[in-house]
């Protein structure tokens, strides 16, 4: 159970103002070349390489580079499987 209230509340009325909403500053997205997602992504592959302290050293989210890591990864796993997947279609068309 809760302590018992004195009885008094006090509560503060919100109000939703869309002009404010409307004139705020709109921030764009920041666009990296692919050459410098690769030379931080090399970087953070090395071995006991500390990702967040990357991140922070050339002025990005650690979580930035951790998804460019990530997709690199993913993508060198999707070119991999697709040449595999090829050299046994290659295979099956040599055996017919």
């Amino acid at each position: 159970m809760s302590a018992p209230s004195s009885g008094t509340r006090n509560f503060h009325m919100i109000e939703a103002v869309p002009e404010r909403l409307e004139g705020a500053p709109r921030q764009f997205r920041r666009r990296w070349s692919d050459d410098f997602k690769a030379r931080a992504v090399a970087e953070a592959m090395e071995p006991g390489a500390s990702v967040s302290a990357i991140a922070h050293r050339i002025g990005i989210h650690p979580s930035q580079l951790f998804g460019w890591r990530r997709d690199a990864r993913d993508g060198q796993r999707s070119t991999s499987q697709i040449g595999l997947v090829r050299r046994r279609l290659g295979r099956l068309a040599h055996v017919r």
